[in-house]
């Protein structure tokens, strides 16, 4: 069974797969260079297409998980209670309710048209699988996931008239146990606290993340409360002067309020109230079934420091976050999901480098002699001692390796490396790639060490593959790597087993033998505001603007930039 899974909306892409094998994934803006580009994702479908040395007349269906619409079983009882809850105890909500209605079904058509359409055009029409939003993203994290019994709870702004589901997925069968409207939406309470802070919604939550930690989470924690809340098992947003299920619409009063508090404390305290409604959502949940697995998807838990909270506070005994959890994850969950429901196929493989590879090195090398004049390469004899010996004299280096990583984490394909002892780069190495100065560097950390750097880290915590999570950190690996740790003392590592990337287990290993440090720092290789390289020509343009000092291609060749790398002048050119 061919499935073709396509998203067009936030972040467009395309993701091939072969009954129990996810052959290829990846999202435009690694094409297109255009961030979280909302698009149709025409060389997205041509890169897996091609990878699998097929056509569309190949495939036997084409999945889409983002506008199934609207659905009697799901939506109407639940819009029903919940508009006649409102109409009941909070009259002047209602309008708030009815212009979000209207919006979903506005915002949506097109998307929805442009599939519609294509599927049409190519004659695919008999083949089409249309799944509900926020089933797909159950899907995706479940099956992804190393559970065979799992709770799943889905969080965004909105998709398909939902915006939080919990699921019970067991063996075969499932059953929603919790469904929340896009008007009581944590996505959006959490998006607009983005903006007000004069950041973009559905784009800089990140950043809300990071600030929150140099703030104090109670001062403002009844604002919060007034917005959205937890009442009787549900979420409950009190829509009017300081919530609107939507990312416009602010009250002067609201306006005024933020503008007279310090932005970390505002930040500080949506993250705190955030991290409380969720985990007593997965609490209850938790209590009520007795089921300890809990797999996570949607942009919302693109939020690390939740994660950790609903792990460690939850009841859970493990979780897993899925890899690609926002909505440029439709693609992959969708093609995964048609095989499951129709045949019970899981997929064997929950790896992420599923994108574009490097192309080869000769190939490449052509390509820097005859467009980049002033990049120098080199094949040294032992790759990971040079690399060590860069690292030691504080050479910013980019990896650029095998197969690109498909999601929002740079894996150590497309990443930037380096030591984690220095104080200062946070300022330093932030202004270097045009980021915010309080967003943290993340660690990257051979499992054998690990143990020794994050409080409660166990071997089976899959999340820590694919950067989905925070950990406390030990008082040992904060005074040997300061560098990666946030100033809440908390990292969100990569765990590098020696069977996932023999190669860079085996460079972590050596650095620590060599500094003791037993973490690098991992992040994703490009410019703020920019998507993570796809190829060897981004590679090469960054290196070019300088962006990076060095970069390794494909574990083999080490380039530079002539007359400005003193360290490659003085010791190898």
């Amino acid at each position: 069974m061919l499935v073709l899974g396509v998203t067009n909306n936030d972040l467009a892409g395309a993701c091939l797969v072969r009954d129990d094998v996810i052959l290829a994934a990846a999202s435009e803006e690694r094409f297109s260079r255009v961030k979280d580009h909302k698009t149709w994702p025409e060389k997205s479908i041509e890169f897996v297409l091609k990878s699998a040395n097929c056509t569309l007349a190949d495939i036997d269906h084409i999945a889409y998980g983002w506008s199934a619409g609207l659905n009697a079983d799901k939506h109407f009882l639940l819009y029903f209670d919940r508009i006649a809850e409102e109409a009941q105890n909070h009259k002047e909500g209602l309008p708030h309710f009815r212009q979000r209605i209207h919006n979903e079904i506005e915002n949506d058509k097109r998307s929805r048209h442009e599939f519609d359409e294509f599927v049409a055009r190519n004659g695919l029409k008999s083949k089409v699988v249309y799944i509900d939003h926020h089933e797909c993203h159950a899907l995706g994290a479940f099956l992804c996931s190393p559970f065979d019994e799992s709770l799943v709870m889905t969080c965004d702004g909105r998709g398909d008239f939902q915006s939080l589901t919990v699921s019970h997925y067991s063996g075969g069968s499932n059953k929603v146990l919790l469904r929340e409207t896009t008007i009581d939406s944590l996505g959006y309470f959490y998006g607009r606290i983005t903006k007000l802070l004069g950041f973009i919604p559905n784009r800089h939550e990140g950043k809300i993340t990071g600030l929150a930690a140099h703030g104090d989470p109670d001062k403002l924690l009844p604002l919060m409360r007034k917005m959205i809340d937890y009442k009787d098992g549900h979420i409950r947003a009190n829509c009017g002067p300081y919530y609107q299920p939507s990312y416009e619409g602010y009250s002067e009063e609201l306006l005024n309020i933020i503008k007279a508090e310090k932005p970390e404390d505002v930040a500080a305290a949506a993250q705190n109230h955030m991290e409380i409604l969720l985990t007593q959502v997965a609490t209850d949940q938790v209590k009520a079934t007795n089921v300890k697995n809990v797999c996570l998807a949607g942009g919302v838990f693109a939020n690390v420091k939740l994660n950790q909270r609903i792990l460690e506070q939850s009841g859970a005994r493990n979780v897993y976050v899925f890899p690609p959890m926002g909505d440029g994850g439709l693609a992959l969950a969708a093609a995964i999901s048609v095989p499951y429901r129709q045949a019970g196929i899981r997929p064997k493989s929950s790896s992420m480098f599923l994108g574009p590879g490097v192309g080869e090195t000769p190939e490449n090398l052509k390509l820097l002699k005859t467009s980049y004049p002033k990049l120098r390469h080199l094949k040294p004899q032992d790759l990971q001692g040079f690399i060590i010996d860069a690292l030691e004299n504080s050479q910013v280096v980019g990896l650029c390796r095998g197969r690109m990583e498909f999601g929002p984490r740079a894996l150590c394909n497309r990443t930037i490396i380096y030591r984690t002892d220095d104080t200062t780069m946070n300022d330093w190495l932030n202004k270097r790639f045009k980021r915010t100065e309080f967003m943290p560097f993340a660690p990257v950390t051979a499992a054998e060490l690990a143990p020794q750097c994050y409080n409660n880290w166990k071997r089976e915590d899959v999340s820590t593959r694919f950067m989905t999570i925070t950990y406390d950190c030990t008082p040992e690996f904060r005074a040997a790597c300061p560098g990666v740790v946030h100033i809440d003392n908390t990292a969100r590592p990569q765990i590098i087993r020696a069977e996932d990337d023999p190669f860079m287990h085996q460079l972590l290993l050596s650095w620590y033998d060599r500094s003791k440090q037993a973490a690098l720092v991992n992040t994703s290789f490009n410019k703020h505001e920019e998507p993570i390289i796809g190829g060897a020509k981004d590679a090469f343009d960054a290196l070019n603007d300088e962006i990076v000092d060095l970069v390794i291609l494909n574990d083999e060749v080490v380039l530079w930039k002539d007359g400005v790398n003193k360290f490659m002048t003085q010791r190898y050119a």
